[in-house]
């Protein structure tokens, strides 16, 4: 005879209850598990919570105002621990700690952050992992090699061919800059020289006119402000990537999670400049040309020869030897402008936008930095001075590094050892 066993809905109902609230035991215990990390090592802490540990990201308030509140408190410690999501992470406050983490003992702090982090930050589709090869993304041997590749792009002689990009743009700034001065009406700094920063990566970077000024409805500015805007639900999707499971699950169906959008606009824009200049053998000597030539099998040690004329230049100089050919790509200029364009348009627009601020609020500073300014047009026949000229301007170089100091655009900095190290 046939045996019929009848589940009832109350019982259903708990079975399914009973797995969430295991599922949901192992999650806690999961993030959590390390939460007495600091504590245990005699170490100055913040209290962290389930399940965003120190800083809670959907507050509304950005990362650098909440580790800044922790830095003052702790201000009179070398160092303290903090959380993020589940992961031990430890603030340094002392300047003399940092420089030899970031300088003189840099071996061991190569990485931002660990591969494991890396896999599950930049899980998911084709445009996802766009990010995950720029320079900020990928470690050890591949980070030595991307960067060995690329960083005769930016040596002096390089840069000074970026000038006048710089200078096209800076005709449009001087004219936004005359309109608002005309109509005495208060402005936004940071909308006018965002314009300015955006035009001057879309040109140099991109090989593309963003329009800034003179288009409002440019979508090339529209897709870059997008990228910086980070609404809640992007927030929980890239807290729900360190979730176990889950970034192999994204990566299974290819699903595109960070701003895809606007990457596929800005990777079409590259790799369509890209096919131009191929076919048309035109050459812009901008960024993107550079980028190409790096990427060609001829042209490893090109620059060789070329003076070393500062000490940044020897800085940027990475005692690594490539094995064998390099292995870029087209999709690695790709992720290569795009890092340029994260790490360049903000920065720079809020940089110049307290520059200037703390010029009006300084009116000696600022007569004396028009004097050495206006000499150096004298010097250079009225026109506009050349890059050396530039970068010789002692006054203008102090007027930059102290608004970086007291306003720096960027207040969160990571680095994963990745081998033991002592404090």
């Amino acid at each position: 005879g046939k045996v019929t066993v009848k589940t009832t809905p109350w019982k259903m109902w708990l079975e399914i209850c009973l797995v969430f609230v295991t599922l949901f035991i192992l999650f806690y215990r999961y993030v959590t598990k390390s939460f007495g990390k600091w504590k245990s090592l005699g170490i100055p802490y913040t209290k962290p919570s389930f399940p965003m540990g120190t800083y809670n990201f959907l507050s509304g308030r950005h990362l650098d105002d909440m580790s800044a509140e922790d830095h003052k408190k702790y201000l009179d410690q070398g160092y303290f621990g903090t959380f993020l999501l589940g992961k031990p992470v430890l603030a340094i406050n002392d300047a003399n700690f940092l420089k030899h983490i970031q300088v003189k003992d840099f071996d061991h702090f190569v990485d931002r952050f660990g591969d494991a982090s890396n896999k599950k930050l930049f899980s998911g589709g084709d445009t996802d992992k766009i990010w995950g090869q720029q320079l900020t993304g990928i470690n050890g041997d591949d980070w030595k090699e991307l960067r060995s590749a690329f960083t005769p792009i930016f040596t002096s002689g390089k840069m000074k061919g970026m000038l006048k990009f710089i200078k096209h743009i800076a005709v449009d700034l001087n004219k936004e800059m005359e309109e608002k001065a005309k109509q005495g009406e208060e402005f936004e700094l940071k909308d006018v020289f965002g314009k300015f920063s955006l035009d001057a990566l879309a040109s140099s970077a991109f090989g593309v006119n963003a329009e800034s000024f003179t288009n409002k409805d440019s979508k090339f500015v529209r897709y870059a402000a997008s990228i910086f805007k980070q609404s809640k639900l992007d927030i929980v999707i890239i807290v729900a990537k360190f979730i176990p499971g889950v970034p192999q699950l994204l990566d299974t169906l290819k699903l595109n999670t960070f701003k895809p959008t606007e990457t596929k606009f800005f990777r079409d824009i590259i790799l369509q400049t890209i096919k131009n200049r191929k076919e048309t053998k035109e050459r812009k000597n901008d960024l993107v040309d550079l980028m190409l030539d790096c990427i060609k099998e001829d042209t490893a040690g090109n620059d060789e020869d070329e003076e070393e004329s500062d000490q940044y230049e020897k800085d940027m100089k990475l005692n690594h030897t490539r094995k064998g050919k390099h292995n870029l790509d087209e999709i690695s200029i790709v992720a290569t402008a795009m890092v340029l364009l994260v790490a360049g348009y903000d920065t720079t627009g809020m940089t110049l936008s307290f520059l200037s601020y703390e010029m009006s609020k300084n009116p000696e500073a600022q007569k004396k930095l028009q004097e050495e300014i206006d000499h150096a047009y004298e010097e250079a026949g009225g026109e506009f001075p050349d890059y050396n000229a530039i970068q010789s301007l002692p006054y203008l170089d102090m007027v930059i590094h102290e608004t970086l100091r007291i306003h720096s655009p960027v207040g969160y900095n990571t680095r994963s050892a990745t081998k033991d190290y002592v404090l």
